[in-house]
């Protein structure tokens, strides 16, 4: 019984407990669903002017971690194209009576003028006790909020003054100040602030142009002198009734300018001012959030002044810094610098609409880089939007958000988009993004002369013309026969850009007979039937099908490769990737030709050029390019093609075919060639060094005359020859007389030339069969074969007689020579030592003859 009793109190006490933690649960939800709080965002202007959109993106920035807490509701009363005058006003209030009649909001965020002038007159009627911060107000005055409790904010307190002041530290030698101001009311009311703050520089000409239309201020700031600049304060409409966009009135006119211009806001920055001391719309937004942050935890509005200082910032633009020679290191301390660069190369921006792996892309992309990869100031950043595999518009608004958050901080010089994918995103979010940047397309097939023209002063570019009629006339040309042409093509943009220039095309050949059956309601399967039974009257003009009726999505390639697959009949299309895929040919468009000229006129604006100054290429380079193997396939002669044709996988020359053959062969060849002269080389050589070797063994160094131990070889041969022969063999031994006188009297110089005279007499006497040999010091032996000692003794004469002609010329010493000779007598056994003792004994006697020792 007790334990039931426990067990039953247990129960209770859990259900109790679950109880009140579901009771907690729902009170904590409770309180989340009261802390949420509502906050109108109430703008003077209208979405995408810079302004206004900074201001937004300053609010966000300071609300947005409470954004559990915060909704905002954004509203634009558009009084920058609608005029703010009070039955504007009035159809403003009905509208938002009966748009808030059942919202009720706890904080109204205001910004600029108009906007605050509403809620001044109609604040209690549309938000009753509501709080308004206000933002971005021009004309305020402390009394406007006497009657006003609930209303503080943030008072735009553009900084003329500190603007002038900076721009004068800049430029000391500064003469004259030329004001651009327009006379809207806005440009008025800075009027009035201006010829207030000019008289604190009496020392300076203020001169104004706001009576000028916009041409004549172009014609009048080229021409200003050095000491001069330009104020740039509002400029929206000109004197002949023109209205220009905050960023396209700047550009005008700093394109041309010959002197710096300074500004007081910051959306000019960026767009051709240097700087100046500048009112920031994200400034603006973010301290009007921080204030009602500040309402919504309790404060009293009246309670909190509104903020008229520190709002503003000394802020320039690097390269306009630049263009002017302006030091940053005289900017005011703590000054911003946008568009600072940390190289000197130029930047450009490559936004291609697919994806790389595509070959219109690889192909776009290199002949971009043919033409700015070949320039060493530029650098360039590739990027892939991908959009051909994903092509939902809440991709773009992902990308929109990727590319603001990776390029906010970068600058670039120059954009090149890719198709119209990409060229339509950076006309989209151009001030948003990449403001004050050119771009220049190319592949752009749906051209709106219209949206260009508006843009026109910062975009140039190439389009995309794919000419339907030159490759219709070259296939009917080619396929005589044809009267049958099946289109392809899919739902996409491109595919029905194609299809009304096809429409436009079709007439002139319908008139010819020529039928046109349209495929762009199949899924694949059904078009490959479809091609597969057809017959040799039709071919197929193949423009773009990439995703099916059954949204099934394809690559140009699959595409191509499926219905080539099936189809019996020739395939011609309009764009080059096709081709190699089963594509005969065409007049078609290529993307290199596309990324060549796109990058060419980039360099121009990278080189100073206006964009709105190089014209448009409307019509694009095409080709007629063929694939042999699909002509061959379908009998069509390659010398039918039109002149200049490029054709692609035609057969190479035998060259070509076996070209790595030909060179392994010919580097064959020549290696061999070279290995037969490096060994004859080296065979010559050794065969010289041993011949010099030879020399040097068996040759008298001095004399060149053979050397003794060769001349005794020489003498064995000599008396054996004598005995084959059965003739004699005399020899003369030789002794120079006196060469020791010579050699202390004149030196041993001397003594050698003695010497070598000596060797040159004797061997201009003898017989060419004759040999001379030294046998060392003043000794000589002469071998005379097949000669007897009185046939020897008259060459000796001739030897005589050459020696008493050459004493006669010469002054250092006189040549004498002591002589002796010996004959050998076939079949004697006298050895060759015996008759040189004979000989050199016979000498002997001879010497003494001379010296008269004996008769």
């Amino acid at each position: 019984m007790k334990s039931a009793k426990a067990r039953k109190s247990i129960a209770c006490l859990i259900i109790f407990i679950i109880g009140s933690m579901l009771f907690a649960g729902s009170l904590s939800w409770a309180k989340g669903r009261q802390e949420t709080r509502n906050i109108l965002v109430l703008n003077s202007y209208h979405k995408g002017y810079r302004w206004t959109d900074d201001i937004i993106e300053g609010i966000s920035s300071v609300l947005g971690p409470e954004g559990q807490q915060l909704h905002l509701t954004v509203e634009d009363m558009d009084t920058k194209r609608v005029a703010a005058d009070q039955e504007y006003f009035n159809k403003l209030y009905e509208v938002y009576r009966y748009k808030f009649k059942d919202r009720n909001f706890d904080l109204v965020i205001c910004s600029d003028d108009a906007a605050f002038r509403f809620l001044e007159q109609f604040h209690q009627q549309l938000f009753p006790d509501t709080p308004v911060v206000f933002c971005g107000v021009n004309y305020f005055e402390d009394g406007m909020l006497k009657d006003q409790p609930l209303f503080t904010g943030v008072v735009e307190m553009y900084d003329i003054r500190g603007t002038i002041q900076a721009a004068l530290r800049l430029h000391p030698a500064t003469k004259n100040i030329y004001v651009i101001n327009d006379k809207t009311i806005t440009g008025q009311g800075v009027r009035r602030t201006l010829l207030e703050v000019t008289k604190e520089f009496p020392d300076v000409n203020f001169i104004s142009l706001e009576d000028l239309p916009m041409a004549e201020i172009q014609d009048k700031v080229r021409q200003l002198p050095s000491d001069s600049l330009v104020l740039f304060l509002v400029f929206f409409q000109d004197t002949a009734g023109d209205h220009f966009n905050y960023d396209e009135s700047i550009s005008l006119i700093a394109a041309g300018s010959r002197v710096p211009i300074y500004g007081v806001w910051d959306f000019y920055l960026g767009h051709g001012i240097v700087g100046g001391v500048l009112t920031s719309g994200y400034s603006q937004g973010a301290m009007a959030a921080q204030l009602a942050l500040r309402v919504l935890a309790g404060e009293q509005p009246s309670h909190i002044p509104p903020v008229k200082d520190n709002v503003n910032r000394a802020m320039f633009d690097e390269r306009q810094m630049k263009r002017y020679g302006i030091d940053r290191a005289q900017l005011p301390e703590g000054s911003t610098i946008i568009n600072e660069s940390y190289t000197a190369k130029k930047q450009v921006l490559v936004l291609q609409s697919y994806h790389s792996d595509m070959p219109w892309v690889h192909s776009v992309d290199t002949g971009v880089r043919a033409v700015l990869g070949a320039e060493p100031d530029v650098e360039c950043y590739f990027d892939y939007m991908d959009t051909k595999r994903n092509p939902n518009p809440e991709y773009l608004q992902q990308l929109y958000d990727l590319y603001k958050y990776k390029y906010g901080n970068k600058k670039f010089d120059a954009i090149i988009t890719v198709d119209d994918n990409a060229y339509n995103f950076v006309l989209t979010h151009h001030q948003e993004i990449f403001p004050g940047t050119p771009m220049a397309f190319c592949g752009v097939n749906d051209f709106n002369e219209q949206v260009f023209n508006a843009n026109h002063n910062w975009v140039s570019g190439v389009v995309e013309n794919v000419n339907i009629p030159g490759t219709l006339d070259v296939a009917l040309r080619l396929h005589p026969r044809v009267r049958n042409i099946v289109v392809i093509n899919d739902h996409s943009g491109v595919g029905q850009t194609n299809l009304r220039m096809l429409q436009d095309s079709m007439p002139p050949y319908q008139e010819r007979g020529i039928h046109f059956d349209l495929l762009d309601d199949m899924t694949m399967a059904e078009v490959r039937d479809y091609v597969a039974r057809l017959g040799d009257d039709s071919l197929i003009l193949l423009l773009t099908f990439n995703q099916d009726k059954a949204n099934h999505v394809f690559s140009y390639e699959e595409s191509m490769d499926l219905i080539a697959e099936k189809a019996k009949v020739p395939i011609y299309g309009l764009w080059d990737f096709y081709l190699g895929h089963g594509l005969v040919g065409g007049f078609l468009t290529d993307g290199y030709s596309q990324g060549e000229l796109a990058a060419t006129l980039a360099l121009r604006m990278l080189r100073g050029e206006a964009p709105g100054q190089i014209p448009v290429v409307r019509q694009s380079p095409n080709n007629y390019m063929f694939d042999y193997r699909q002509l061959v396939r379908f009998g069509v002669d390659p010398q039918k093609l039109p002149p200049g044709s490029m054709i692609l996988n035609q057969p190479a020359s035998f060259y070509g075919q076996y070209r790595t053959l030909v060179w392994g062969v010919g580097l064959f060849i020549f290696l061999l060639v070279i290995a037969i002269c490096f060994l004859y080389v080296n065979i010559i050589g050794r065969k010289k060094v041993e011949q010099e070797l030879k020399v040097h063994a068996t040759t008298d160094t001095m004399t060149g005359v053979i050397n003794r131990r060769t001349g005794l070889l020489f003498l064995e041969e000599q008396l054996v020859r004598a005995d084959e022969a059965g003739k004699p063999c005399t020899i003369c031994f030789i002794d120079i007389n006196d060469l020791k006188r010579v050699n202390d009297q004149w030196g041993h110089h001397q003594g050698d030339r003695l010497i070598e005279t000596v060797c040159q007499l004797i061997k201009e006497a003898l017989r060419p069969a004759d040999i001379l040999a030294r046998l060392g010091g003043d000794e000589f032996l002469i071998i005379f074969p097949s000669c007897t000692i009185p046939l020897a003794a008259l060459i000796w004469e001739s030897i005589a007689t050459q020696t008493v002609e050459y004493n006669k010329t010469e002054s250092y010493f006189q040549v004498s020579l002591s002589h002796g000779f010996a004959q050998y007598n076939p079949g004697s056994a006298v050895s060759s030592n015996e008759l040189i003792k004979e000989a050199d004994f016979c000498m002997y006697q001879d010497k003494m003859k001379q010296k008269g020792i004996i008769k």
